[in-house]
């Protein structure tokens, strides 16, 4: 028995290796969609105050005009909404080093992260230590670490694939978009924002699922109370504003446990969640993804929301 789980383990080990070996001698993809961390962290960096921050998942970099904010709120935006693959306990975290007395900070968590942890996805975190240069990978927690190994294999395939593929493109990067719209870095403009995605015709979107009845995950709720309490700490204005997304999936994926929860940490939403939720056309291709009537909806309610909040301070 001992014998058998000695070589279970060393060929563990060599998997895991060959991987990490494969994960770095592979060319990285310049052009991936998790490249525009890079950018988003340089924006947090050089954006003067005043601004505003709005930290959140896709819904929020598809779901904004940030110039538009901008013009009307008269400050600085900066779009640090990103991916859920990535969850929203990395970015959060990893933003409080940026963050300047007086920054207003909206989080908008999509609301399977108050089920399931918001700590990501194994098909992105590989890629996302890498197109980063490793330069987080000491700020990694446990789970997110295990995201990274077992995410290693799949993410290697498609770097081979990449690697088939440079004969006829003649670089390591995929293309910026053209007949089809993809999840790429060049779709961002210089707020954060994805744009790209309004250049092409919205997608009939699938509802599937049941509607959500898990319970709020405690360990989640005492992590971002912490949080927000480190974000005022360092002088920050922090506003829970509930993501953007359309009435389909808002019917499936909120349920009340969310602010009883923030409730309970006695940091509630400033708006009603369904205030939040768009009609199923305003969809781009998912219910969280707006199109440009579903981005100009959105703009304008929060730019209202905002406003108020703001005169009161």
């Amino acid at each position: 028995m001992k014998r058998f789980v000695t070589k279970g383990l060393l060929i563990m080990l060599l998997f895991i290796v060959v991987n990490l070996v494969l994960i770095l001698l592979i060319p990285m993809d310049k052009n991936a969609y998790v490249c525009e961390y890079n950018h988003k962290v340089e924006l947090m960096e050089m954006t003067q105050q005043p601004r505003i921050i709005f930290i959140g998942g896709s819904n929020t970099a598809f779901g904004i005009n940030s110039k538009t904010i901008a013009d009307s709120l008269q400050c600085n935006v900066v779009n640090f909404g990103f991916h859920a693959g990535l969850g929203i306990v990395f970015p959060i975290e990893n933003c409080l080093q940026y963050i300047k007395k007086g920054d207003v900070v909206v989080m908008q968590l999509e609301y399977g992260n108050f089920f399931d942890g918001g700590n990501g996805e194994p098909e992105t975190y590989p890629v996302f230590v890498k197109s980063t240069n490793w330069r987080y990978v000491h700020q990694l927690n446990f789970a997110q670490w295990c995201k990274v190994v077992s995410g290693m294999p799949r993410e290697n395939i498609k770097g081979i694939v990449r690697l088939l593929r440079y004969p006829i493109r003649k670089s390591f990067d995929t293309p910026a978009n053209g007949a089809t719209f993809k999840y790429l870095k060049s779709g961002f403009n210089e707020y954060g924002d994805e744009v790209s995605h309004l250049n092409y015709p919205p997608k009939n979107i699938n509802i599937y699922g049941e509607r959500e009845k898990r319970t709020v995950n405690k360990e989640f709720m005492e992590w971002l109370n912490d949080m927000i309490t480190k974000y005022e700490q360092a002088g920050a204005l922090v506003i829970i504003l509930p993501p953007v997304c359309v009435k389909s999936y808002f019917n499936i994926s909120y349920n009340d446990n969310i602010g009883d929860a923030l409730r309970s940490i006695h940091h509630s939403y400033i708006v009603s969640p369904s205030s939040m939720a768009l009609d199923d056309s305003c969809s781009f291709d998912t219910g969280w993804h707006m199109n440009d009537a579903g981005i100009k909806q959105n703009t304008a309610h929060i730019i209202k929301v905002l406003k108020g909040q703001l005169h009161c301070q």
